[in-house]
């Protein structure tokens, strides 16, 4: 199956860290992350197995799989129909046989943008909301713990640091003084992330983009031609940086919330707006693969 990638890139930050497996536009491997475990790691297996046993018994596809500690503690979903979900924090994915063109983007846009917000799932464009919910509730089913802390490759992680940091350089020099530099975290926690001020408003985003751009279609052009020269490579080549990882510094859209969670009106207005703020960050990405994909 293929993961929408856009989707992948906008959901993960709106949890307020990366915690999804991502795919480039050619299914490419890249960093499984993980947030933090809020479950006794000795549980995680059999809070999957509950939640797999729900939704199985509810007719809803899906498969256990290892975690990076190689406990069967995640649960993917496996339906050879396309599939979005969304947990009760607002992380979630979507997957797809098709590739998706700008009227499939627009779906995925409008599905993650609901201001209503909480659990959510279409399976083959059937909604199985209230089944996915119970399962959650029922189970305790967490996917940042299941997946447990992240499994990268360090140098991929100092290099997605330099990357970052030669953006946050330029957001410096150009009207963002206190915009920090990323740096690998000690416990591997996180994936290198530059945060923007929550102040920033979309045209003062789009005015910092537009000098500092954080997505170079060149260098796409040149990365997806390498893999096809090396399609044995499991890493980047030498000379590659890779764009900055860039997300909002808005706490209450990077608290964890269990599937009892309920936003409050704070809690959705900021789903919103960072909604607003994420499509204008990926607009050149989501223009460019929507310009290649077929």
């Amino acid at each position: 199956m293929k993961l929408s990638r856009a989707l992948i890139l906008a959901v993960a930050a709106l949890a307020g860290t990366a915690t999804l497996s991502a795919c480039t536009q050619d299914d490419h491997d890249l960093p499984t992350l993980g947030g933090p475990t809020t479950a006794a790691d000795s549980d995680l297996e059999t809070v999957a197995k509950t939640y797999y046993d729900c939704m199985t018994d509810a007719g809803i596809d899906v498969e256990l799989q290892q975690n990076g500690q190689g406990q069967l503690a995640i649960v993917q979903f496996s339906s050879t129909e396309s599939v979005m979900w969304r947990s009760p924090d607002g992380s979630g994915g979507a997957m797809s046989t098709e590739d998706q063109g700008p009227a499939d983007q627009q779906v995925i846009n409008d599905f993650f943008s609901d201001p209503e917000g909480g659990a959510a799932l279409l399976v083959g464009g059937v909604d199985r909301s209230d089944t996915y919910a119970q399962c959650l509730k029922e189970s305790g089913y967490d996917e940042r713990a299941a997946y447990g802390p992240m499994q990268a490759d360090p140098a991929q992680m100092e290099k997605q640091v330099a990357g970052n940091n030669k953006w946050a350089a330029c957001a410096r020099e150009n009207g963002w003084p206190d915009v920090k530099d990323s740096a690998v975290s000690v416990d591997n926690s996180s994936w290198p992330t530059i945060l923007l001020p929550s102040t920033i408003t979309d045209d003062q985003l789009r005015q910092l983009l537009e000098v500092c751009p954080n997505f170079d279609p060149a260098q796409q052009e040149k990365m997806q031609q390498w893999w096809q020269d090396n399609p044995m490579a499991t890493s980047y080549p030498d000379d590659y940086l890779p764009d900055p990882s860039i997300s909002f510094d808005i706490p209450s859209m990077s608290a964890s919330h269990g599937p009892d969670w309920v936003p409050s009106a704070q809690d959705e207005a900021d789903m919103e707006r960072t909604g607003h703020l994420y499509d204008i960050l990926y607009e050149k990405m989501d223009e460019y693969y929507q310009q290649h994909s077929g």
